[in-house]
């Protein structure tokens, strides 16, 4: 059967939509979808669960998910002719922990459209973890010089190029990023500590300011905010966010501990 009727369609967006991180709360969402009578409800439901540890499925859940592992590798090796095809197994078998097929398939997608950038953005990702960083970096130079509107790409290489030392260029790119996506807190929150590594304090404290913008009540940019006022010696600076940390995570004690730091520090002055 075709994914054709609205039932049908409900399910594969439910599978696709499943965000939550519990290895348990997805299992039991998605594991059923594995016998659902449309094929392409199967096949996203065993994508979803290429990476949940075996032993988390029970004996015939492994079965349905083998099979329906087969159906999606079958369809995606019927259409090899297209980059999209190539990058779907390449994702798949980074979910399954086998990098190196991941990475053939990755290769294939980015010799049939050179400007596939998904394609070479995750074999990227796969050589950042494989410690190939020169690489990495040469992806995501090759995408970016193809399109340097892609932010969010600007903003990989901003990280890896400040994972590899190499922080007055992450910060070109980080920057780059932080224009292009102004909504995005974490963004803002890298880019101040590279800034604050640098030693650049006021460009720092704008960026931190910005994530803190964003997302007003996250506690690592509070936190963060707050950490940059006491490194450069002004902890009174530091007290009102202390104070908002309190007030949106209560049952939290790193706000309480926070302000008690805070306030010996300024006494101390």
């Amino acid at each position: 059967r075709a994914l054709s009727d609205e039932e049908a369609l409900v399910r594969y967006t439910a599978v696709r939509s499943a965000t939550t991180g519990n290895v348990e709360e997805v299992t039991e969402l998605v594991a059923p979808l594995l016998f659902d009578p449309v094929r392409a409800v199967r096949m996203e439901a065993a994508v979803r669960l290429a990476q949940v540890p075996r032993d988390q499925l029970q004996p015939y859940q492994l079965q349905g998910l083998e099979q329906a592992l087969d159906e999606y590798r079958e369809t995606m090796e019927y259409s090899l002719d297209f980059p999209f095809a190539g990058h779907n197994l390449g994702n798949l078998y980074m979910a399954l922990g086998e990098p190196g097929r991941a990475e053939a398939y990755y290769r294939s997608a980015i010799e049939i459209d050179g400007l596939f950038y998904p394609a070479k953005v995750n074999l990227a990702t796969l050589y950042n973890s494989m410690g190939r960083n020169a690489e990495a970096e040469t992806l995501l130079r090759e995408v970016l010089d193809s399109d340097p509107e892609r932010h969010d790409v600007s903003y990989s290489l901003g990280l890896l190029l400040a994972e590899m030392n190499r922080h007055t260029e992450a910060v070109e790119f980080l920057q780059q990023a932080s224009d292009g996506m102004p909504n995005r807190a974490r963004v803002h929150y890298n880019l101040g500590l590279t800034r604050q590594y640098l030693g650049q304090t006021r460009e720092a404290e704008a960026a931190l300011r910005k994530a803190v913008d964003v997302e007003p009540e996250n506690m690592d940019l509070l936190y963060a905010l707050a950490d940059h006022y006491i490194k450069r010696g002004e902890p009174a600076m530091a007290l009102p966010l202390a104070d908002r940390m309190i007030a949106a995570h209560p049952e939290h004690p790193l706000g309480r501990d926070l302000k008690a730091f805070i306030e010996r520090a300024v006494r101390s002055r």
